[in-house]
């Protein structure tokens, strides 16, 4: 089945991809193994995403956003505190003059909006339950093989299928990855001290807390990232022990707090592609990147990539050019990468500075958010670093 465009992986940044081309009248085929357009009865479960303005002005551009806002929750705060030193820094959207600094809301509020829009778009195609098996390059196509034996030809091939990426292997793009030796604890709960419009990030001796709101009476995004020793102790504890452990390490700032739904836990890794382009394919979201979740950046990350390569494509073919010419691809790959190597270092300064348990670097951190929280000119570029507007 031939179309202008492959993408394999229908995740939010693999489907948000095919709808801005699809709109564009570029004809994509959207392969996932597993079936990602399923309508689910709730969607406020699972696994949240925090996104920055430049991701919501692109869910905009898409028109879906009039589907997530009302699922969402405003955030026009973020609170940081150190639970081992007597320092924090707040962020308000008001110093940058924004009533909002970002929205939390469930992945599968996002995915529910991006399918019901890509239903009636003649140029997509949509396969589930299909695995690739082989690519086949040549100088003007790739063709995609699937386990089932049906064959996709198309111009171009792009990389959305996460971070264990099919795609980037059978591509033969190299990567660099390394494990945190920690896992993330996630859950859904319900405080007794409301977050109102503030997202809260604890800096615990044990590792980073962020309590999110979400829509609903007081109820908060919980984002437990902890060593795997200790980590695996809370595992083992029955709901009321480990629901006092976190209210300990929040300093019973929000109350006794509740869980809303299961906890569910993944390993913590760091990845990044040596390249984000090869040939004929490309790479988008986690299969070019992956970072710590503690600034709940990873999937702002992956529509700042769609952003860019959609643009690039609709704008040539606007003005008549090739817009699946190697120099297109190349400037996308130019452009990403250092923006991507930049958020990866600095996660990795974060949680070094943060996770270390040296009496210095304690007092370290301890100055420099007084300093941030004092210098009004950092402080603003920091909030608008976050809030995707630089």
């Amino acid at each position: 089945m031939n179309s202008q465009v492959t993408i394999i992986g229908g995740g939010v940044t693999g489907a948000l991809l095919t709808l801005l081309l699809g709109k564009a009248g570029i004809s994509v085929n959207l392969i996932d193994r597993g079936r990602p357009s399923i309508q689910l009865g709730d969607l406020h479960t699972g696994r949240t995403a925090s996104l920055n303005l430049f991701s919501i002005e692109t869910f905009r551009n898409a028109g879906i956003w009039n589907l997530i806002e009302p699922k969402a929750k405003l955030f026009d705060e973020i609170v940081v505190w150190d639970s081992e030193g007597s320092s924090s820094v707040n962020f308000k959207g008001a110093e940058i003059s924004r009533s909002e600094l970002g929205y939390i809301v469930h992945n599968n509020v996002i995915l529910n909006a991006l399918y019901s829009e890509l239903a009636g778009i003649e140029e997509i195609n949509i396969i589930e339950n299909e695995s690739v098996n082989s690519l086949n390059f040549d100088e003007q196509r790739v063709l995609v093989v699937t386990e089932a034996g049906k064959e996709f030809s198309s111009d171009l091939l792009v990389g959305a299928d996460g971070s264990f990426s099919k795609v980037r292997d059978l591509s033969k793009i190299s990567i660099r990855s390394w494990s945190y030796d920690q896992i993330a604890l996630v859950s859904s709960v319900r405080t007794e001290v409301s977050l109102g419009n503030t997202a809260y990030q604890i800096f615990t001796d044990t590792g980073p807390i962020a309590l999110l709101p979400l829509p609903g009476t007081n109820k908060a995004s919980l984002i437990w990232s902890t060593d795997k020793e200790y980590g695996n102790k809370l595992l083992n504890l029955d709901e009321a022990d480990l629901l006092e452990e976190l209210k300990l390490k929040c300093e019973s700032r929000f109350g006794n707090i509740n869980l809303c739904e299961k906890v569910i836990n993944f390993p913590l890794h760091q990845l990044h592609a040596k390249n984000f382009s090869k040939n004929r394919t490309i790479l988008i979201g986690d299969s070019a990147h992956t970072i710590h979740p503690l600034a709940g950046q990873g999937l702002n990350l992956g529509i700042a990539d769609v952003s860019e390569i959609s643009n690039l494509m609709i704008s040539a073919k606007r003005n008549h050019e090739d817009w699946n010419d190697p120099k297109i691809i190349q400037r996308y790959a130019k452009k990403r990468q250092p923006e991507s190597y930049k958020m990866i270092a600095l996660m990795e300064a974060f949680k070094r500075g943060f996770g270390s348990k040296n009496l210095w670097l304690k007092l370290g951190r301890n100055l420099a958010f007084d300093f941030a929280d004092k210098n009004q000119l950092l402080k603003k570029r920091l909030i608008k670093e976050a809030a995707g507007i630089i």
